[in-house]
């Protein structure tokens, strides 16, 4: 990962940028002329922010980016249950009598005066403050409800966050999945001993035969969601069908479950690090469930103590450390749990991204940690309404401006947008009507998702905000007929740089549409 330039060569960094990027900044003009024009016309500014080359998506959870209506038919489709008064879709047998009422046939009693929108609510944050259950419930107790419609159905899940992220014009995604961790803690449950010397507190040929179940599960997946989309008949064309997301580069992130006991998040943390090292499609790691439930909060130290030993074991993937860090606020946690889990997550584990990062004001020496966070790249990926919805915070309260004064590289993502009921350019448009970024900030978040990616490979901005190039590329121009041979060699040494490259070829194409 590029690091940022130290402050006292701001000055040359701002000289480059008026020097190499005139052309740049004219193009650029007119889609910010464009955003200041429409910023208080809701339907055009969607569909302004629907059409801009957004970079990736760095913090979406699988079983979460799905809407229900889908996690409903598929139920019906295979042969599952539902329960219309909780929301809960179950395995079969199916049994009027106790409530488990066949999905398929469910659907099909449907009437002009019967829905399944009390379902939906059911299995999403939708009209959720018309009930007596706060944001924070309703959004964790949605993934018990629907889970057993994702079985069999991953590949079709990738399918439809991929579709969707294609119709906005997004490149890439992270998604965050447990394959594998519920039969590594099953595994750990019954002969890990965290006493025993590191490689004996595990049966490590045990895990690494679920490390390669994990990758044919993700052999499945991918084919899948290349059949849905048709993807290998739309290759021989010279256009993919737009929307279609054959296009859309996925990459995953395995996700440890911190909720179980210690020696099974130890051992998901074992599978995760061999993970990234065994298949290039999962490149990093994370800890996921609710950071302010009762063993997340007592554990957090011995977790992050966790992925430091193992992570010491597997240099190279390290790399690939994101953690939710900080999704607390006063109230939903006593005050002794507030404003050292980001600290922790950075210096301890050696987290590389944090997400959320909600409860840095609370950091006994937030000025220092800051700085930190700027001088080391450490991005945090920012969720605007799942934090209104989990944690009730909004506005000014946010402190993402904090961040952005701070010089901390930010992104916006989705976190869950099926469930959350969104997708990332509602969160583009919500940054621009919450704190009224310009199109400079919002292009600049739209790099950094590629920027600090776990893509391989060198970066290829040393500024997403101002545009200047590293310099290999410094002189390079997204409308010139080819590259020179500095730049040329780093596309192809560079996966990130090349996809960083397309983006600027998307951008400069909508810039100059306008």
């Amino acid at each position: 990962m590029t690091k940022i330039l130290p402050r006292q060569r701001a000055f040359a960094l701002v000289a480059a940028a008026v020097l190499g990027l005139t052309s740049h900044i004219g193009w650029a003009g007119a889609a910010a002329e464009r955003l200041e024009q429409i910023k208080t016309d809701p339907v055009q500014l969607r569909q302004f922010l629907q059409r801009m080359p957004k970079g990736g998506d760095l913090h979406s959870h699988l079983s979460g980016a799905v809407y229900a209506e889908s996690l409903i038919r598929w139920a019906a489709e295979d042969g599952k249950c539902i329960d219309p008064s909780s929301g809960a879709i179950t395995l079969p047998p199916c049994d009027s009598a106790s409530n488990k009422i066949s999905a398929a046939q469910y659907l099909k009693d449907i009437t002009p005066n019967t829905s399944i929108e009390a379902m939906i609510d059911e299995l999403s944050v939708r009209n959720y403050r018309r009930r007596e259950v706060s944001g924070h419930d309703q959004f964790f107790s949605t993934f018990e409800l629907f889970t057993p419609a994702t079985w069999g159905r991953r590949g079709d899940m990738v399918a439809e966050v991929s579709s969707r992220a294609a119709r906005q014009n997004i490149l890439y995604l992270e998604l965050m999945h447990s394959l594998g961790m519920f039969e590594v803690a099953a595994l750990a449950e019954a002969t890990a001993d965290l006493d025993a010397p590191y490689g004996e507190r595990i049966d490590h040929q045990a895990v690494d035969a679920i490390v390669d179940d994990v990758i044919e599960q993700m052999d499945q997946i991918d084919a899948r969601r290349r059949e849905l989309q048709n993807c290998d008949q739309k290759l021989s064309s010279a256009a993919p069908e737009t929307g279609s997301g054959c296009d859309v580069t996925v990459r995953y992130l395995s996700q440890v479950i911190r909720t179980l006991s210690p020696a099974q998040v130890y051992a998901q943390t074992l599978v995760a690090f061999k993970l990234i090292a065994a298949d290039e499609r999962v490149v990093g790691l994370n800890f996921v469930a609710p950071e302010d439930h009762l063993v997340a909060l007592r554990d957090y130290r011995q977790h992050m103590n966790f992925i430091a030993e193992i992570g010491g074991q597997f240099l190279k993937q390290r790399a690939g450390i994101t953690l939710h860090a900080g999704e607390l606020t006063l109230g939903l946690v006593p005050p002794e749990h507030l404003g050292w889990h980001i600290r922790e997550a950075i210096f301890t584990a050696g987290a590389k991204r944090i997400g959320h990062g909600m409860d840095i004001a609370y950091d006994d020496n937030m000025y220092q940690l800051l700085e930190a966070m700027a001088d080391n790249e450490i991005l945090v990926e920012i969720n605007l309404t799942s934090n209104d919805v989990i944690l009730d915070v909004t506005g000014t309260e946010h402190p993402l401006l904090t961040y952005l004064k701070f010089d901390v590289p930010v992104t916006l993502s989705t976190d869950d947008e099926g469930v959350s009921r969104i997708d990332l350019t509602h969160e583009y448009q919500r940054a621009v009507t919450t704190y009224d970024f310009g199109y400079d900030r919002l292009r600049s978040f739209s790099r950094n998702a590629l920027q600090y990616s776990f893509l391989p490979g060198t970066s290829l901005f040393e500024n997403t905000l101002s545009g200047v190039m590293v310099a290999a590329c410094r002189n390079d121009d997204v409308t010139a007929s080819a590259l020179t041979e500095d730049c040329s060699q780093l596309m192809q040494r560079s996966p990130k740089a090349a996809l960083q490259w397309q983006l600027e070829e998307r951008l400069h194409r909508f810039e100059s549409g306008l």
